[in-house]
Protein backbone atom coordinates (compact mmCIF):
# COMPACT_ATOMS: atom_id res chain seq x y z
CA UNK A 1 0.00 0.00 0.00
CA UNK A 2 1.23 3.22 -1.19
CA UNK A 3 1.75 6.38 1.47
CA UNK A 4 -0.63 8.94 1.63
CA UNK A 5 1.15 12.23 1.87
CA UNK A 6 -0.95 14.62 3.84
CA UNK A 7 -0.58 18.38 2.81
CA UNK A 8 -1.51 21.42 4.33
CA UNK A 9 -3.71 24.13 2.53
CA UNK A 10 -1.80 27.37 1.58
CA UNK A 11 -0.91 29.65 4.28
CA UNK A 12 -3.18 32.68 3.41
CA UNK A 13 -6.61 30.21 3.95
CA UNK A 14 -6.24 29.52 7.36
CA UNK A 15 -4.65 31.81 10.76
CA UNK A 16 -2.83 30.62 12.91
CA UNK A 17 -4.94 30.58 16.40
CA UNK A 18 -3.25 33.45 19.10
CA UNK A 19 -2.04 31.97 21.71
CA UNK A 20 -4.55 32.23 24.25
CA UNK A 21 -6.98 30.16 21.55
CA UNK A 22 -4.56 27.68 21.87
CA UNK A 23 -4.10 27.63 25.50
CA UNK A 24 -8.03 26.88 25.82
CA UNK A 25 -8.38 24.80 23.07
CA UNK A 26 -6.60 22.09 24.52
CA UNK A 27 -8.89 22.28 27.41
CA UNK A 28 -11.88 22.98 25.39
CA UNK A 29 -11.90 22.03 21.73
CA UNK A 30 -9.01 20.11 20.75
CA UNK A 31 -10.37 18.45 17.49
CA UNK A 32 -10.42 22.41 16.52
CA UNK A 33 -7.14 23.18 17.74
CA UNK A 34 -5.39 20.41 15.99
CA UNK A 35 -7.10 21.15 12.73
CA UNK A 36 -5.84 24.82 12.96
CA UNK A 37 -2.41 23.36 13.54
CA UNK A 38 -2.85 20.78 10.48
CA UNK A 39 -3.88 23.54 8.14
CA UNK A 40 -1.81 26.27 8.96
CA UNK A 41 2.58 26.27 8.42
CA UNK A 42 5.19 24.66 10.73
CA UNK A 43 5.30 26.86 14.05
CA UNK A 44 7.57 25.96 16.42
CA UNK A 45 5.64 27.93 19.33
CA UNK A 46 3.05 25.24 19.59
CA UNK A 47 5.91 23.36 21.20
CA UNK A 48 8.62 25.51 22.42
CA UNK A 49 6.38 27.71 24.37
CA UNK A 50 4.02 24.68 26.53
CA UNK A 51 7.78 22.96 26.71
CA UNK A 52 9.45 26.30 28.44
CA UNK A 53 6.05 26.28 30.25
CA UNK A 54 6.53 23.04 31.75
CA UNK A 55 9.90 23.36 31.95
CA UNK A 56 9.95 26.34 34.63
CA UNK A 57 6.93 24.92 36.26
CA UNK A 58 8.45 21.41 37.17
CA UNK A 59 11.51 23.36 38.17
CA UNK A 60 9.95 25.05 40.75
CA UNK A 61 7.43 22.22 41.70
CA UNK A 62 11.38 19.72 42.62
CA UNK A 63 12.48 22.92 44.61
CA UNK A 64 9.17 22.41 46.44
CA UNK A 65 9.85 18.85 46.74
CA UNK A 66 13.10 19.14 47.58
CA UNK A 67 12.33 21.46 50.02
CA UNK A 68 10.47 19.28 52.07
CA UNK A 69 12.36 17.63 54.94
CA UNK A 70 9.46 14.58 54.71
CA UNK A 71 9.99 14.05 50.81
CA UNK A 72 13.42 14.95 51.35
CA UNK A 73 14.29 12.29 52.80
CA UNK A 74 12.20 10.23 51.41
CA UNK A 75 13.79 10.58 48.58
CA UNK A 76 17.00 9.87 49.76
CA UNK A 77 16.35 6.90 51.87
CA UNK A 78 14.40 5.34 48.88
CA UNK A 79 17.78 6.31 46.68
CA UNK A 80 20.22 4.86 49.69
CA UNK A 81 17.91 1.56 49.62
CA UNK A 82 18.48 1.19 45.64
CA UNK A 83 22.20 1.81 46.07
CA UNK A 84 22.62 -0.81 48.71
CA UNK A 85 20.96 -3.43 46.85
CA UNK A 86 22.94 -2.66 43.62
CA UNK A 87 25.95 -3.01 45.72
CA UNK A 88 25.01 -6.01 47.22
CA UNK A 89 24.67 -7.58 44.11
CA UNK A 90 27.67 -6.69 42.65
CA UNK A 91 29.66 -7.58 45.87
CA UNK A 92 28.20 -10.78 45.72
CA UNK A 93 29.08 -11.14 41.57
CA UNK A 94 32.40 -10.03 42.68
CA UNK A 95 32.52 -7.15 40.48
CA UNK A 96 33.53 -4.62 43.05
CA UNK A 97 35.49 -4.83 46.51
CA UNK A 98 34.17 -4.14 49.84
CA UNK A 99 36.61 -0.90 49.82
CA UNK A 100 34.77 0.30 46.99
CA UNK A 101 31.48 -0.20 48.13
CA UNK A 102 32.07 1.82 50.83
CA UNK A 103 33.44 4.58 48.76
CA UNK A 104 30.25 4.81 47.03
CA UNK A 105 28.13 4.58 50.22
CA UNK A 106 30.66 7.76 51.09
CA UNK A 107 29.98 9.38 47.85
CA UNK A 108 26.58 8.95 48.31
CA UNK A 109 26.03 10.88 51.89
CA UNK A 110 27.93 13.54 50.76
CA UNK A 111 25.46 14.39 48.17
CA UNK A 112 23.48 15.73 50.64
CA UNK A 113 19.74 18.28 49.73
CA UNK A 114 21.96 19.96 47.34
CA UNK A 115 22.78 16.74 45.15
CA UNK A 116 19.18 15.72 45.34
CA UNK A 117 18.39 19.25 44.22
CA UNK A 118 20.65 19.02 41.19
CA UNK A 119 19.14 16.33 39.89
CA UNK A 120 15.51 17.09 40.37
CA UNK A 121 16.67 20.20 38.37
CA UNK A 122 18.09 18.23 35.50
CA UNK A 123 15.13 15.75 35.44
CA UNK A 124 12.80 18.92 34.98
CA UNK A 125 14.51 21.30 32.81
CA UNK A 126 15.60 17.83 30.35
CA UNK A 127 12.74 15.59 30.68
CA UNK A 128 10.14 17.21 28.59
CA UNK A 129 12.57 17.76 25.71
CA UNK A 130 13.79 14.39 25.45
CA UNK A 131 9.88 13.01 26.25
CA UNK A 132 8.73 15.59 23.39
CA UNK A 133 10.72 14.46 20.92
CA UNK A 134 10.96 10.34 21.38
CA UNK A 135 7.41 10.47 21.80
CA UNK A 136 6.59 12.34 19.00
CA UNK A 137 8.96 10.36 16.54
CA UNK A 138 7.23 6.93 17.82
CA UNK A 139 3.91 8.62 17.11
CA UNK A 140 5.53 9.93 13.10
CA UNK A 141 6.16 6.26 12.57
CA UNK A 142 3.16 4.35 13.60
CA UNK A 143 1.31 7.36 11.00
CA UNK A 144 4.01 6.96 8.34
CA UNK A 145 4.55 2.78 8.47
CA UNK A 146 0.88 2.04 10.07
CA UNK A 147 -1.47 4.29 9.08
CA UNK A 148 1.23 4.80 5.64
CA UNK A 149 0.39 8.70 5.80
CA UNK A 150 3.74 11.25 5.91
CA UNK A 151 3.23 14.18 7.50
CA UNK A 152 6.64 16.79 8.43
CA UNK A 153 8.01 15.27 11.57
CA UNK A 154 7.66 18.76 13.38
CA UNK A 155 3.77 18.92 12.59
CA UNK A 156 3.46 16.06 15.41
CA UNK A 157 5.63 17.65 17.48
CA UNK A 158 3.49 20.31 17.84
CA UNK A 159 0.68 18.19 18.59
CA UNK A 160 2.50 16.45 21.39
CA UNK A 161 3.88 19.96 22.78
CA UNK A 162 1.05 21.12 22.93
CA UNK A 163 0.01 18.81 25.63
CA UNK A 164 2.26 19.81 27.65
CA UNK A 165 -0.26 22.34 29.13
CA UNK A 166 -2.21 19.76 30.51
CA UNK A 167 1.44 18.07 32.07
CA UNK A 168 1.86 21.41 33.71
CA UNK A 169 -1.60 21.10 35.82
CA UNK A 170 -0.31 17.10 36.34
CA UNK A 171 3.23 18.79 37.82
CA UNK A 172 1.71 21.11 40.08
CA UNK A 173 -1.15 18.60 41.36
CA UNK A 174 1.08 15.83 41.85
CA UNK A 175 3.67 18.21 43.91
CA UNK A 176 0.21 19.38 46.26
CA UNK A 177 -0.91 15.64 46.97
CA UNK A 178 2.67 14.99 47.26
CA UNK A 179 2.96 17.52 49.94
CA UNK A 180 -0.38 17.40 51.76
CA UNK A 181 -0.29 13.41 51.68
CA UNK A 182 3.42 13.63 52.52
CA UNK A 183 4.67 11.15 49.74
CA UNK A 184 6.71 10.90 47.12
CA UNK A 185 4.87 8.27 45.45
CA UNK A 186 1.30 10.32 46.10
CA UNK A 187 -0.11 10.66 42.41
CA UNK A 188 -3.43 11.62 40.66
CA UNK A 189 -3.74 7.55 40.39
CA UNK A 190 -4.69 4.64 41.16
CA UNK A 191 -2.01 4.91 43.42
CA UNK A 192 -3.64 6.66 46.34
CA UNK A 193 -5.73 3.86 46.91
CA UNK A 194 -2.53 2.32 48.03
CA UNK A 195 -1.63 2.48 51.69
CA UNK A 196 2.23 1.81 51.48
CA UNK A 197 3.19 2.25 48.27
CA UNK A 198 6.56 0.24 47.55
CA UNK A 199 8.35 0.40 43.75
CA UNK A 200 9.29 -3.33 44.37
CA UNK A 201 5.89 -4.09 44.34
CA UNK A 202 4.89 -4.64 40.25
CA UNK A 203 1.16 -4.36 40.93
CA UNK A 204 1.82 -0.70 42.92
CA UNK A 205 3.65 0.16 39.38
CA UNK A 206 0.78 -0.88 37.38
CA UNK A 207 -1.47 0.94 39.60
CA UNK A 208 0.49 4.03 39.93
CA UNK A 209 0.83 4.62 36.26
CA UNK A 210 -3.06 4.29 35.80
CA UNK A 211 -3.38 8.02 36.21
CA UNK A 212 -5.70 10.22 35.30
CA UNK A 213 -3.72 13.41 33.33
CA UNK A 214 -2.11 10.30 31.46
CA UNK A 215 -4.90 9.12 29.84
CA UNK A 216 -6.05 12.70 29.54
CA UNK A 217 -3.22 13.44 27.57
CA UNK A 218 -3.13 10.14 25.46
CA UNK A 219 -6.40 11.26 24.47
CA UNK A 220 -5.97 14.55 23.59
CA UNK A 221 -2.65 13.62 21.69
CA UNK A 222 -5.17 10.72 19.48
CA UNK A 223 -7.32 13.73 18.71
CA UNK A 224 -4.51 15.68 17.57
CA UNK A 225 -3.11 12.75 15.55
CA UNK A 226 -6.14 11.92 13.84
CA UNK A 227 -6.71 15.22 12.59
CA UNK A 228 -3.45 15.41 11.51
CA UNK A 229 -3.46 12.09 9.78
CA UNK A 230 -6.90 12.42 8.61
CA UNK A 231 -7.92 9.39 10.13
CA UNK A 232 -10.90 8.06 12.43
CA UNK A 233 -10.06 8.77 15.57
CA UNK A 234 -11.43 5.38 17.11
CA UNK A 235 -8.55 3.29 15.38
CA UNK A 236 -5.94 6.45 16.27
CA UNK A 237 -7.07 6.05 19.98
CA UNK A 238 -6.43 1.87 20.08
CA UNK A 239 -3.03 2.32 18.32
CA UNK A 240 -1.94 5.07 20.78
CA UNK A 241 -3.24 3.34 23.94
CA UNK A 242 -1.93 0.07 22.93
CA UNK A 243 1.39 1.77 22.15
CA UNK A 244 1.25 3.45 26.02
CA UNK A 245 0.07 -0.42 27.62
CA UNK A 246 3.12 -1.75 25.89
CA UNK A 247 5.28 0.40 27.11
CA UNK A 248 4.08 0.24 30.53
CA UNK A 249 4.18 -3.80 30.39
CA UNK A 250 7.57 -3.25 29.63
CA UNK A 251 8.76 -0.49 32.10
CA UNK A 252 7.08 -2.79 34.85
CA UNK A 253 7.65 -5.84 34.16
CA UNK A 254 10.08 -6.24 31.44
CA UNK A 255 13.02 -3.88 33.12
CA UNK A 256 11.89 -5.09 36.68
CA UNK A 257 12.98 -8.90 35.33
CA UNK A 258 16.03 -7.54 33.79
CA UNK A 259 17.38 -6.00 36.82
CA UNK A 260 17.06 -9.44 38.25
Amino acid sequence: MNETPIQAPPADEVKPMSFSDKLVGVFASPSDLYDNVRQTPPTSSNWVIPTLILVVIGVIMAYLVVSNPSLSDQMKRMASEQMEKGLEKQLAAGKITQEQANQARDQFSGMGQTGTLIFKYVGAVLGPFISLFLASLVYWLLGKGVMKVTVPYMKVVEVVGLTFFISAIESVVTTILSIGLDSIFASPSLGLLISNFSIENKMHLLAASMNVFTFWTLGVISIGLARLFQKDLPKVLVLVFSLWLIWILFTVFGLASLRG
